[in-house]
């Protein structure tokens, strides 16, 4: 007797599971992209919001240590003090206005708001790498204002090196979640053929 041939929807079936198989992988696949380009922005936006709060906090670290050493009025102290915080390698430069807008005292290499923004003639707009802050000097009056300006890549730079290793073990768990997704597809296709067979009658 000829043996009995196989139905065909056996054939169909793993056809099906296969493409099943491979729609759900991409989808996975999308979604993990999706995962990671989320917290890569989310924290772009956590170190850019942590870099303006750190930045108007040591604004007004230097705007109290003004008024309590009361150096408003005695030039060349305030200049050594404005010196000695621009020394700081995030810092560009630093002023201090009255409370007509005059510069009272500034630190070397000190630029104007307008070379800062390129408005100056034969200069260019820095604002994307040097960020201004100002803030009022007051005490029961309006005394002038101050402003430091911050070298954006120096300040953040050990924050983004943070974030980049951190996003860097992401990409490799995932390249390892997929390649173990992949071996343990492998091993279930195998057991199931092996464990799948139909009889053949003689």
């Amino acid at each position: 007797m000829e043996p009995t041939k196989q139905p065909l929807y056996p054939k169909f079936s793993s056809i099906y599971n296969k493409i099943m198989q491979l729609a759900i992988a991409i989808v996975l696949i999308i979604v993990l992209l999706n995962l990671w380009l989320a917290s890569s922005n989310q924290s772009k936006d956590s170190i850019e919001e942590h870099f303006y709060v750190l930045g108007e906090q040591h604004l007004e670290q230097a705007i109290m240590g003004v008024k309590n050493l009361q150096l408003i009025d005695n030039k060349k102290d305030l200049r050594k003090f404005m010196q000695g915080i621009s020394d700081a390698d995030w810092v560009h430069d630093i002023r201090i206005y009255d409370a007509t807008g005059q510069v009272i005292s500034d630190s070397n290499k000190s630029r104007t708001i307008n070379d800062l923004y390129g408005i100056t003639l034969n200069k260019t707009n820095k604002t994307d790498k040097f960020i201004p802050f100002i803030k009022e000097i007051r005490t029961d009056k309006l005394i002038g204002y101050m402003r430091i300006t911050i070298k954006k890549d120096v300040f953040i730079q050990k924050l983004e090196r943070t974030s980049y290793d951190n996003h860097g073990l992401l990409r490799l768990m995932m390249l390892i979640a997929i390649a173990i997704g992949f071996l343990l597809t492998r091993g279930l296709n195998r057991f199931s053929r092996q464990g799948y067979r139909l009889p053949f009658e003689k």
